[in-house]
């Protein structure tokens, strides 16, 4: 895929897309300082409403998801984003600590909503062929807006004043609207079946449910870049701090720079087995060059970055093609919503407990962190193909 694509539609999606991470990208690493300079809320008071509005939006997945199903998923992607909006600006308005964690609530539900609104949406404006093109493309558009906004986020709190702050979450307002817009722009895809209440269609497929939880454990990858990475640098290594930064950066500038080429190979399911199988082969690599770099610090520190950085973009890219091509097109709404229900369930708490535990254990930790990698990625071919060789069920559409 070109730079900037040739359809429109796709431009439209990228531009969205962009516009609307780089407030994500902005306020992310901000709204804790938010809530503790600019609302005078005690540090642990505004870290534990982040974490309660986290668990109410990944919880929310699969609920809110299946209204795509029900009332389409570019009218839901445009609803959700135009909420987001709206519990930003009362975010700034607000100074009660009730308030507050409403309106934190509800952003992180209707983000949630919205993640789930847009994958479905994605998968039914392109043909099944196309969609890990696509959703490759996004993804490094999303970084190159993410990492724009954390720029603009370093540069706020190094002036030291809320009026900053506050600058910071009316831009991530702003950006809601201008990408609530552009989705309303995009072709309409049709809605889908309306599906049996709380999810259950798709809790009831095994095959597919199984491979979600097969694609969270390999999601810790995340959780191993993020969390694993910075921890041993600081407590496993001699290394300076600084390249806990350009780890970090080294790892972004990998995924924009390779997301879109390596992910062709796995535009179907024969291809995302190969792709999950080296996924967690790479991660493996990754966590064993931890456990052994004391000797050889600095070539093993880089090619842990590196094997890390690789084996996301395909487990990535494995995932968008298993979780389009094991679900029912007339439900494709609530699965997405089921499907980011347990990889984000398993990033956000299995992570930092399976990092945490690694990291305190030193070398061994990671060995054996690197051995359970091996094992998945063993693992992951033959129960794909267990779980593609199902019969799915027919849609419901009453």
């Amino acid at each position: 895929m070109r730079f900037v694509p040739d359809d429109r539609t796709q431009r439209r999606l990228a531009l969205g897309n962009l516009v609307s991470m780089t407030g994500t990208g902005a306020t992310m690493s901000a709204l804790v300082v938010f809530l503790s300079a600019a609302k005078h809320l005690p540090l642990g008071q505004a870290a534990s409403l982040l974490a309660t509005s986290g668990l109410v939006g990944v919880l929310g997945a699969v609920p809110v998801g299946q209204l795509s199903d029900r009332y389409g998923a570019r009218s839901l992607a445009v609803v959700t984003e135009l909420v987001c909006a709206l519990a930003t600006v009362l975010l700034l308005a607000t100074a009660s600590a009730w308030l507050l964690a409403l309106c934190l609530a509800v952003r992180q539900l209707a983000t949630s909503g919205n993640t789930a609104a847009r994958a479905t949406l994605m998968g039914k404006l392109v043909p099944p062929e196309g969609r890990v093109a696509l959703r490759a493309y996004q993804r490094s558009v999303s970084n190159i807006g993410f990492s724009v906004g954390a720029l603009l986020a370093a540069l706020a709190m190094s002036t030291g004043t809320t009026a900053a702050l506050y600058a910071l979450l009316a831009l991530d307002a702003a950006t809601f609207c201008v990408s609530a817009l552009t989705t309303s722009r995009l072709p309409a895809a049709g809605r889908g079946a309306r599906g049996r209440g709380l999810g259950r269609d798709a809790i009831g497929d095994r095959g597919y449910l199984t491979v979600s939880l097969l694609n969270a454990v390999h999601a810790l990858n995340r959780a191993v870049v993020s969390i694993g990475v910075p921890l041993w640098i600081v407590y496993g290594s001699d290394l300076p701090p600084w390249t806990t930064s350009a780890a970090m950066i080294l790892n972004t500038v990998v995924v924009i720079a390779l997301q879109a080429r390596l992910s062709r190979p796995a535009k179907d399911i024969a291809g995302a087995r190969r792709a999950l199988l080296a996924a967690g082969a790479l991660t493996a690599v990754g966590c064993a060059a931890l456990a052994a770099a004391e000797r050889a610090v600095w070539p093993l520190f880089v090619t842990a970055c590196l094997a890390l950085a690789l084996g996301e973009i395909l487990g990535a890219a494995a995932g968008w093609t298993l979780s389009y091509d094991l679900a029912p097109d007339q439900l494709l709404g609530q699965y997405q919503g089921m499907w980011q229900l347990i990889a984000d369930g398993s990033a956000k708490a299995a992570g930092p407990a399976v990092i945490g535990w690694t990291v305190a254990a030193g070398p061994a930790g990671w060995a054996l962190l690197a051995g359970c990698f091996a094992g998945v990625a063993a693992a992951s071919p033959p129960v794909v193909t267990w779980a593609s060789a199902r019969t799915r069920r027919p849609a419901r559409t009453g």
